[in-house]
């Protein structure tokens, strides 16, 4: 059996039993950025093996027992009023029941998913939308959602949202379901989102560490240049200084100290004057002159070395590239710039196009990236996309002004002026690269060297010369305003310096090979390099210092990448989920998947850990490897989906809400109402349960099922409607969709044709929007009652039976005929039928519109009546004749 979370946690160092408490008692587990950097700072103490920076607590059951956060649930209570967001009406307002069930019905393009796509931002989403304003009206605003939520038995927060933030991370225990989602549940491997307290506290601690883990990566970076850089040359071999500089080095387990290295670098008074007194007792001794040419060939080695790097680096022909590449982008940006004076003459502000304003396009082109492996190579330039620098919607003058300067910034000019910056930029980066030794540390180096003869002399004085203008020639590569100074001629030199090495070297063999060696001696000669090393080092030793710090810091780093490796976490989690979630969860799918009648496929489902998080998918269990897109047909995949969503919403606290948009597409009747009763059974738990939906079979199953379990489910009906005069997304509360009850139509109806009493002017665009809606939901009342009175709803749309029985009620005069032939007539002239310009009929007055209704009213009233006389008298055929008694 696996550990638990505070077994598992016991056999961690201290850091990591912290960074648990932290983690467990944040909100939404995410620790606060001053927490991340104790963290931090206590990972650096540990893999330094030092006192922690900052107080550290271990984690314990009252971090991770049932506290009262759990008990808070989260219910959404208002989406809206929105601005500028789809086209959606500006002064609506969506309400949700808190318990039980919101049903929203819209007809296709009614505004319904807008909502949908505002909750996605605002919720749990496997995907998200991007919300767009109007992009058929260039005069929009800001993007804003007025969003009310109550958490727990707090007060109702309200809110106005600006979709360039963050949403409320409360909003995150409600999880939505759409097309999109169920896409990503059929074919994609998701993170399992609801996950026991222990597993989740530990997959926030593997998202920390694999944070920590990129910054203590980005570090090592920056370490590694210097410590390429060789380190100061011309000790003694086998000397302690050079010993002790040869553990400078990331692979050596113990490194000296910065006291030892101090201490090593200072001579006493006393060892000052013995330095003095061996070098004048050993001035003519082989020995000593010998280890003096081994001191020189071993700087002279790395002068060659130097030079050669300075002639290659600092070359003329770089020096060519850099005067023909700074020529190049000369000529590029006076193309540019006459480009950008015939492209933006008219602009409203100057210079754009310089360099100045290039600055501010590339940085919009990185914002908009926005964790995408590159940036895009033209900014948004559609009216109603969000400009990158202001966050509006661009009007139709700002979208072709970006595409304008999109179009700038592709063209051939400016891609020229580019490619010239670029390379200009590579060789200056190439120079800057280039590092000239300082000149007063190569003069003591040289100094016992140039001191030999005075040919040996010169030589070290043509080093520093040809040093000193090395220097210059880098400076002039790098300013722009100077002349490039000539390259320096070194072949003489290194020649000349290879030459020395050789002499050098047989110098030091035969001095050697001519002293006499007494133990007395040998000890003054081995005291003597000791000393000179010690002096030289005290030179060298700031350079020496920087190094072991940055040893010091890479080792570190290193230890700071095992600290917060995740392969422990993420097997510690697998061990828990297998027990904990993975059993559970493959049983819940199970079920779902019995529960659609799809238990006729094979399924097996896969979990795995990556990186410290939890993964599952479901798939076919098949003979080989297969898609389930390329075998499952569409309302399969639709229900597979569901029971995904369904089953991993089920294993946290059932009365976190979920938001369900046209689950039931593709699906046939049986799965309609399999998923209808399901969704009432999430609402029977005390979950909130939020559905869109514009199918009206899937709409009345929900009514009927919610209606069957009473007071278990409630439910509230809202209809998501678009009319010519109000516009997208308006709103009817406590309703039934248009299309689903006559006598809620005429209801309506009358009351609109009132509201238009007061109209004087029927000759604005306002009234003719509203007299058309007003036909064009009459002439279909009148196919409505069709349906519903003359046909008796023997054949209903949206209902699958054919009911016969009702037949009895059913007759159809030829004055029933007339008066629906020249009501239907009436209405459609008058709603969405174009006509010629010569049968422009007069605007219907709002009296004339109470008339058309009464006369669709007053053939409602009378063919019931008339059907009730019917079905009474047909009533009489369904029982034999009554026998007479004599």
């Amino acid at each position: 059996m696996a550990k638990d979370l505070l077994g598992w946690a016991a056999e961690q160092p201290d850091w990591v039993k912290d960074c648990l408490r932290r983690i467990a008692i944040a909100a939404d587990y995410s620790v606060a950025q001053a927490d991340a950097d104790c963290i931090l700072d206590n990972v650096r103490a540990a893999a330094r093996a030092a006192s922690p920076v900052h107080p550290m607590i271990s984690i314990d059951a009252s971090h991770i027992g049932g506290g009262s956060r759990e008990a808070q649930r989260t219910v959404l209570v208002q989406l809206g009023p929105v601005q500028n967001i789809d086209r959606l009406a500006g002064d609506q307002k969506l309400r949700m029941a808190a318990v039980g069930i919101t049903l929203v019905y819209g007809e296709n393009g009614s505004g319904k998913s807008g909502y949908t796509r505002i909750a996605k931002r605002l919720c749990r989403s496997l995907t998200a939308d991007q919300l767009r304003g109007n992009v058929f009206d260039a005069t929009g605003g800001p993007m804003r959602v007025q969003v009310r939520y109550k958490v727990g038995d707090d007060a109702v927060t309200d809110i106005e949202w600006d979709p360039a933030t963050p949403a409320p991370s409360q909003l995150r225990q409600i999880s939505v379901f759409d097309s999109h989602n169920a896409r990503l549940y059929v074919d994609g491997e998701n993170r399992i989102a609801y996950l026991p307290r222990e597993i989740a506290i530990l997959e926030h601690h593997g998202e920390l560490c694999q944070r920590m883990a990129a910054k203590f990566s980005e570090e090592e970076k920056a370490l590694a240049s210097r410590l390429r850089v060789p380190l100061p040359a011309g000790y003694t071999s086998g000397s302690t200084v050079s010993l002790t500089l040869a553990k400078l080095h990331p692979k050596v387990s113990l490194l000296p100290t910065e006291d030892e290295l101090r201490a090593l670098s200072e001579l006493s008074k006393t060892e000052i004057e013995e330095l003095a007194r061996l070098e004048a007792e050993l001035a003519a001794d082989p020995v000593a002159l010998a280890a003096t040419r081994r001191r020189a060939v071993a700087v002279l080695k790395r002068v060659c070395e130097v030079l050669g790097g300075l002639r290659n680096g600092l070359s003329d022909t770089i020096g060519e590239a850099i005067v023909s590449a700074r020529r190049e982008l000369v000529q590029a940006e006076e193309a540019e710039r006459i480009a950008a004076s015939a492209s933006f003459a008219d602009e409203p502000v100057a210079n754009v196009g310089s360099q100045a304003w290039r600055i501010l396009f590339e940085a919009a082109r990185k914002f908009a990236a926005a964790g995408a492996e590159s940036a895009p190579e033209r900014l948004p330039e559609t009216t109603g996309d969000l400009c990158l620098l202001c966050l509006e919607p661009l009007t139709s003058s700002g979208a072709a002004r970006l595409a304008r300067f999109n179009d700038f910034v592709s063209g051939e000019a400016t891609k020229r002026a580019d490619a010239a910056r670029k390379a200009l930029q590579a060789l200056l980066s190439q120079v800057e690269q280039v590092k000239v030794p300082e000149v007063v540390v190569v003069e003591e180096s040289l100094a016992a060297y140039g001191q030999l003869d005075a040919t040996r002399a010169e030589i070290v004085a043509e080093i520093i010369r040809i040093l000193r203008e090395f220097e210059t020639r880098r400076a002039s590569l790098l300013d722009e305003t100077a002349n490039p100074a000539p390259a320096p001629d070194v072949a003489a030199l290194i020649a000349t310096s290879s030459a020395e090495l050789a002499r050098l070297e047989a110098e030091a063999s035969s001095l050697q090979q001519s002293a006499s060696h007494t133990q007395t001696l040998d000890a003054m000669r081995a005291r003597l390099a000791e000393l000179k090393d010690r002096a030289k080092l005290a030179n060298d030793i700031e350079t020496v210092l920087q190094r072991l710090r940055d040893v010091g810091e890479q080792r570190s780093l290193a230890s700071c990448q095992t600290q917060v490796a995740t392969r422990s976490i993420s097997t510690q989690i697998t061990a828990l989920r297998k027990q904990l979630v993975t059993e559970e969860l493959e049983r819940r799918i199970a079920e779902e998947i019995c529960t659609f009648d799809l238990n006729h496929l094979p399924f097996k489902v896969s979990d795995s850990s990556s990186g410290g998080k939890s993964l599952f998918s479901v798939g076919l269990h098949g003979a080989g490897a297969v898609k389930n897109n390329q075998v499952l047909s569409e309302g399969e995949q639709r229900a597979l989906a569901l029971a995904c969503f369904l089953a991993e919403i089920g294993g946290y606290d059932p009365r976190y809400g979920i938001i369900i948009d046209d689950p039931v597409t593709s699906l046939d009747h049986l799965r309609i109402r399999k998923v209808a009763q399901r969704l009432v059974a999430e609402a029977k738990k005390g979950r909130q349960v939020i559905i869109f939906t514009h199918n009206l079979v899937f709409f009345n199953e929900v009514v009927s099922e919610a209606a069957r379990v009473g007071d278990a489910a409630p439910l509230i009906k809202s209809v998501v409607a678009k009319t010519q005069s109000e516009g997208f997304g308006v709103i009817r509360e406590n309703s039934e969709p248009w299309v689903a009850d006559l006598n809620a139509r005429i209801e309506r109806l009358r009351k609109r044709a009132k509201e238009l009493k007061s109209v004087t002017d029927f000759d604005t665009d306002e009234y003719r929007r509203q007299a058309k809606d007003f036909y064009s939901d009459l002439r279909e009342s009148w196919e409505r009652a069709v349906e519903e009175l003359v046909l008796a709803k023997t054949v209903v749309r949206f209902v699958p039976d054919v009911m016969t029985g009702r037949l009895k009620d059913v007759t159809v005069t030829d004055e029933d005929y007339r008066i629906i032939f020249f009501a239907m007539k009436r209405a459609s002239e008058r709603s969405g039928h174009d006509m010629s310009a010569g049968r422009d009929i007069p605007q219907p007055s709002p009296d004339d519109m109470e008339a058309d209704l009464k006369m669709l009213d007053n053939f409602r009233i009378e063919l019931k009546k008339r059907n009730k006389e019917t079905s009474d008298r047909r009533s009489a055929l369904e029982n034999p004749v009554s026998a007479k008694l004599i």
